[in-house]
């Protein structure tokens, strides 16, 4: 197959007033009344159509350079400029167009090709079965980009240096666009990746690579989070009072040594393992002796594959009501199902999307860290009541006292305490280790070593976590909270419910 020729490289540019001029006057002919003569437009006129709310100039929310596979198996793209329904610009060099499969796709195409990306392309990706069906999800996601409401982000990790991970981008990159990676710096600050994301969203670019993140960083970002989430991306342009409103189409992908999602990052997130055996792996056995430049030959082929695959999804064929897996319901009807359908069809590992999001969520280090305090905060109100019993402390000089010492061994029984019963042990600085203070630190992470906290701070420090259901070894650990029995300013008391995780079926 011939090689594709390198594509135009497109961005969206926000015009002046006078370029604005000159494409009003394209379809319209201003004339001086006196003269008959044609003019230039005034600038007032000019700006105030530009800021006209009723539509009267069609808005570009992307560029496509690749077609797009529609929810029902058509294409869109096939007629280059602007889709005014959709807001997207296609700019489709005819060699890409005729690389999509007309007609019925057969299951024997999808697996040659689903086959010919795992086993020919990415031959030389260390990485296990499921993790190459990610890196083709990955393509899958960036072309169809424009047409998903929420959209998962695409970590690529590796224990050591050397081991591929830009690699890997590079090829997938190439393989859909055609032109080198830009990357982009992390930064630790969140207001500096506020800024540059509606930055990359006002440009229309298709990706953003967060390249060469520091080593062991766990990623948890409000406004990545907010921009997966979202068809549209809105914040504040620097320096004015004004609201942006632009598509958050653009696909994140990330790169680093050991690094990973948490927080609300962990449940959006793929990821993709890469494994090395040896300390120079960058020196390993290659199939291909120059993957990127292999990518770039064959980018045609890769091309044809990747397209084989989403219309040969015969989940396209089901009702626009139909249900759909994972959080991202456009994301799986398009891509998720399509890949788990091809693995399937090629005779490869099982691959299910809702479970490597499930198993993100279970890797990450914040619920890891909550099961962990939840489990010490069971453990400790048990070790109460056994020490309640063993005092005989219910052993009241008073009826009305004794059936107050009843009540309280009650509730050490069904493992409740409240903030006020968390102090002392927690403001115990002399005590080492202290495993309730330790735990503690989940709900408050920069408390000092010398710092006292209030029963009135715990309680509020506990509410933020109230709710929030995370798997523990074989159970499901939830905060509770609730009104004490008590009349007026009571306290909350709070216990932790353990629910056993169904047995799975089949």
């Amino acid at each position: 197959m011939t090689a594709l020729p390198v594509p135009e490289q497109w961005t969206l540019c926000k015009l002046t007033d006078r370029e604005v001029a000159e494409e009003i006057e394209k379809l319209i002919d201003f004339v001086d009344g006196d003269t008959g003569r044609s003019v230039h437009l005034p600038m007032e006129f000019v700006r105030h159509y530009t800021t006209r709310h009723d539509g009267p100039l069609p808005t570009v929310v992307a560029i496509a350079t690749l077609p797009i596979v529609l929810a029902d198996g058509g294409i869109l793209g096939e007629e280059r400029g602007l889709n005014e329904e959709r807001g997207i610009s296609f700019v489709i060099p005819p060699e890409v167009m005729a690389l999509v499969p007309k007609g019925e796709v057969t299951d024997e195409a999808v697996a040659r090709e689903m086959k010919y990306l795992t086993d020919t392309w990415l031959c030389d990706v260390a990485t296990d079965y499921a993790g190459k069906c990610i890196i083709i999800a990955a393509a899958l996601t960036i072309i169809q980009r424009s047409l998903l409401d929420s959209r998962p982000t695409f970590f690529v990790t590796a224990g050591r240096r050397g081991s591929g991970k830009t690699t890997v981008l590079t090829m997938l990159i190439k393989a859909v666009t055609g032109i080198w990676p830009a990357a982009a710096a992390w930064s630790s600050n969140e207001e500096e990746r506020r800024k540059a994301l509606l930055s990359y969203f006002l440009s229309g670019v298709s990706y953003i690579l967060w390249d060469n993140i520091p080593r062991g960083t766990q990623i948890s970002c409000p406004h990545i989070e907010r921009s997966c989430t979202s068809a549209f991306y809105v914040d504040r342009r620097l320096g004015v009072s004004e609201a942006i409103r632009t598509a958050a189409g653009a696909i994140h992908l990330f790169t680093g040594n050991a690094i990973g999602a948490k927080g609300d990052m962990a449940s959006r997130s793929l990821a993709v393992q890469l494994a090395a055996d040896r300390p120079d792996p960058e020196n390993r056995d290659f199939k291909h002796d120059d993957p990127i430049g292999w990518t770039d030959a064959h980018r045609a082929e890769i091309l044809r594959a990747l397209y084989t695959i989403l219309r040969g999804n015969p989940t396209l064929k089901r009702k626009r009501n139909a249900a759909m897996r994972t959080r991202f319901k456009m994301w799986w009807r398009l891509v998720g199902s399509a890949v788990e359908h091809a693995a399937v069809k090629a005779g490869g590992a099982p691959v299910d999307f809702q479970a490597l999001f499930l198993a993100q969520d279970e890797e990450d280090e914040d619920d890891n860290a909550l099961v962990e305090a939840l489990v010490t905060l069971r453990t400790w109100t048990a070790e109460r009541l056994k020490a309640v019993e063993e005092a005989d402390e219910i052993a009241q000089s008073t009826e009305e006292e004794k059936k107050a010492g009843m009540a309280g061994k009650q509730r050490w029984a069904d493992g409740k305490f409240s903030a006020a019963d968390l102090a002392p042990t927690i403001n115990n600085t002399a005590m080492y280790p202290n495993p309730i203070r330790d735990a503690y630190r989940v709900f408050q992470p920069k408390i000092e070593p010398s710092d006292r906290v209030s029963s009135k701070g715990i309680g509020i420090r506990l509410k933020t976590r109230v709710g929030e259901p995370v798997k523990g070894d074989g159970e499901t650990l939830i905060l509770r909270r609730e009104k004490a029995a008590s009349q007026g300013k009571a306290p909350y008391i709070f216990w932790v419910e353990a629910k056993a995780d169904a047995a799975p079926t089949g």
